[in-house]
């Protein structure tokens, strides 16, 4: 009876983080820094009073107060973007395929933000843009894993 060779994240070799590893961290742990202290504010005051934002701006979409976009801002973008940012410090091949996902969903965030809040601050563009930095940066921090993996699988 043959053995199938294994295939997945425990099947890839340790891999050097490279300038693209680098810049995705990097660029998780801004993320963190900022979504971690923006979530904590509103958590902390869900009426917007400690970041100067109105309830008002919220009209249109699914939340009355603060609260619940400051917890996905934490704990999705905080506390997500610094365990994926460990992870890549620790050469976890899933690390790269986790970053990539946080920048999607970090300027999905902020497009849906602009479009319920109709607001523009000089936040949203920089924020953008370190979710686009990530998601791109990611890939080729990635790929080598991502062809080992269908090297394996044969």
């Amino acid at each position: 009876m043959a053995t199938q060779a294994a295939v997945g994240p425990a099947a890839v070799a340790r891999r050097p983080l490279g300038l693209a590893g680098r810049i995705t961290i990097a660029a998780l742990v801004w993320l963190g820094i900022g979504a971690l202290a923006g979530g904590i504010a509103l958590i902390t005051k869900p009426d917007g009073s400690n970041m100067g934002f109105d309830t008002g701006i919220l009209a249109g979409s699914p939340f009355g107060d603060f609260l619940v976009p400051g917890l996905i801002l934490g704990a999705l973008f905080g506390v997500g973007s610094f365990v994926v940012a460990g992870m890549g410090l620790r050469h976890q091949p899933l690390a790269p395929f986790l970053a990539f996902g946080i920048g999607c969903a970090q300027m999905t965030w902020i497009v849906v933000q602009l479009a319920i809040i109709r607001e523009l601050s000089f936040l949203h563009p920089l924020m953008f843009a370190t979710g686009l930095v990530i998601a791109v940066a990611a890939v080729p921090w990635g790929l080598p894993t991502w062809r080992a993996w269908r090297a394996a699988a044969g």
